[in-house]
């Protein structure tokens, strides 16, 4: 017999209730009223931390049937959060979440660490998976065959290894091509044009208890907006008032174009395989070798092309609704959250198609997207959204990328680097010193890499070169002053040159030692990136001690050294 609770605050109430009454022992109380009286105020307590660290104060007595998406996940992960276990595990924390409200549950799934408890996530925003790991085991294989897990890695390596396709270890590649994120490599591909330009008005539009107000804006052909903001904030509604389902207040309009658009919620009705509805909504484009090569192949919709359409699963149904709106002839694409419910690598996918599909077109998207690495990757300008959410809200005219992240992310107090290697944007950990020193200097968003992963030296590393260069050459100096002005001893100081390079034993003593100290003095320099330091570790090469007698060793012996 189910129970069914009317009241969040009662399901969590009884929840609680039944986790936590083993903790309680009647040694360490007297009297039975005496325990119900804590017990209750316990949970009192522990219910409402949970309401407002969740942000479910407001829907605490609505009923869990009529919760969002959004807030129902963050009541699961509460729920889980306020027992007390030894291995906790959470399968896609930041479903249906915000920017904010991800970094909220990363927050709360860190502090469940203890030194006798594990934590196991399995999560897709690799942004929110950089944040939250310690360890990363990549998982690879072909879906519904087979699957391998790797052994625990670094955070870094762990995702490096996963968009790089190969396994080092075991000298291993699962992907054929690397998944990068470089910003560069949309603007020399494609001839851009915008030599269109559209225009729309300031607008608001109230919806109940909801006010959203619109800066006016304006956007070009073969152009990417991404719209960035918490839930709540209206970004759904403006795509809506652009396609013209919902009407501004005031009678305001829009510019008339053609508009396809992608819904947040896909709920499929079509009686038939996904090939007969590819035939029946975009036959011309599913027909076009050009829509094949850039979208549909990539997307691998062969794989289950000719399956009833009610029985795909969620990701499947997300790449043909990326389809069905990619291939309607249109001015402008409207895209509401195409990351949903698609895997890392699939997200990466989708990007690229989006990416290429708007510039070979010469098209404008309008993309609603919480994944920041997808955002970034796909954006040419950013529209931020602020405010309240639910309540009042703002839209900003659009932005630049760099301008538009860093008001972005100052709401949400948090600051973005980028790896060096794949690219990617990756989270600082809070109060870190990168975090600390971007946030002073108003730096939120990092869109290069920092001199130590590049390689690039700065100035004063030169400076100090110099300055150890003039030490070390006077301290060389003297000492061969020294031993110039001692008493000359016949056959003490004969010099039997070295037959590889006419060398004498005390030229290549002082030689030796030059060499040895200036090792010592400048590490920094001499291996200045992490890129020189990762080659080197592949090819089994190390920096000797001593110029001369450094050991050869084999590739195979480099390796076992490096790997353990």
């Amino acid at each position: 017999m189910s129970i069914r609770f009317p009241g969040l605050s009662r399901a969590l109430f009884r929840t609680l209730e039944t986790s936590s009454r083993p903790a309680l022992s009647w040694a360490t109380w007297n009297t039975f009223s005496t325990l119900l009286v804590w017990h209750s105020c316990k949970l009192s307590v522990m219910i409402t931390l949970l309401m407002i660290y969740a942000e479910l104060r407001q829907v605490q007595d609505r009923d869990i049937g009529h919760l969002s998406g959004g807030e129902l996940q963050r009541f699961a992960i509460g729920l889980v959060c306020v027992q007390k276990a030894d291995v906790y595990m959470f399968d896609e924390p930041s479903s249906y979440l915000d920017v904010k409200q991800r970094l909220a549950a990363a927050r709360s799934i860190r502090e469940l660490l203890r030194p006798d408890d594990y934590v196991i996530v399995v999560e897709h925003d690799l942004s929110v998976l950089d944040y939250l790991s310690d360890f990363v085991c990549v998982l690879y294989g072909r879906p519904a065959l087979y699957g391998v897990v790797t052994l625990p890695a670094s955070v870094r390596e762990g995702i490096n290894i996963f968009l790089d396709g190969h396994i080092p270890t075991e000298n291993l590649r699962f992907r054929e091509e690397s998944l990068t994120f470089r910003l560069a490599e949309s603007g020399d591909d494609f001839m851009v044009d915008r030599a269109r330009a559209f225009s729309y008005p300031s607008m608001e539009k109230t919806l109940g208890n909801f006010h959203l107000k619109i800066d006016a804006g304006s956007f070009t052909d073969s152009e990417i907006i991404v719209m960035m903001g918490e839930n709540g904030t209206g970004k759904t509604t403006f795509c809506k008032m652009l396609a013209g389902a919902e009407k501004p207040d005031g009678g305001k309009s829009v510019p008339r174009l053609n508009i396809s658009m992608k819904p947040q919620k896909i709920t499929p009705k079509f009686q038939g395989t996904v090939r007969q509805l590819f035939f029946k909504r975009i036959k011309a484009a599913f027909l076009s070798p050009q829509f094949q090569t850039d979208v549909y192949k990539p997307l691998k919709i062969d794989d289950f092309i000719d399956q009833e359409v009610q029985n795909l699963s969620g990701g499947e149904l997300q790449r043909v609704a990326i389809v069905l709106a990619l291939g309607i002839p249109a001015d402008i694409y409207l895209i509401d959250e195409p990351s949903a419910y698609l895997d890392s690598e699939q997200r990466i996918v989708a990007s690229r198609v989006i990416k290429r599909f708007i510039m070979h077109t010469k098209k404008t998207a309008f993309i609603v997207e919480h994944d920041f690495i997808m955002a970034t990757y796909l954006a040419d300008r950013v529209i931020v959204f602020d405010g309240k959410p639910s309540v009042d809200a703002h839209a900003n005219a659009p932005e630049s990328l760099v301008t538009g992240c860093n008001t972005f992310l100052k709401n949400l107090d948090v600051t973005f680097r980028r790896d060096p290697n794949s690219y990617r944007p990756r989270i600082n950990k809070y109060q870190s010193q990168m975090d600390q020193e971007q946030k002073l200097a108003g730096n939120y968003v990092s869109l290069q890499s920092s001199h130590l992963s590049t390689g690039i030296v700065p100035p004063w590393w030169y400076l100090l070169f110099l300055i150890g260069n003039i030490i070390l050459t006077c301290i060389l100096h003297s000492s061969s002053w020294k031993k110039r002005n001692e008493e000359v001893v016949p056959g003490k100081y004969d010099r039997v040159p070295h037959r590889r390079d006419g060398r004498d034993s005390d030229q290549r003593r002082r030689y030796r030692r030059w060499g040895y100290l200036r090792v010592v003095a400048f590490f920094g320099v001499t291996k200045a990136s992490a890129a020189q330091r990762r080659r080197r570790r592949c090819r089994g090469v190390r920096l000797p001690d001593d110029v001369d007698g450094a050991l050869e060793e084999d590739d195979e012996e480099g390796a076992d050294d490096l790997f353990g």
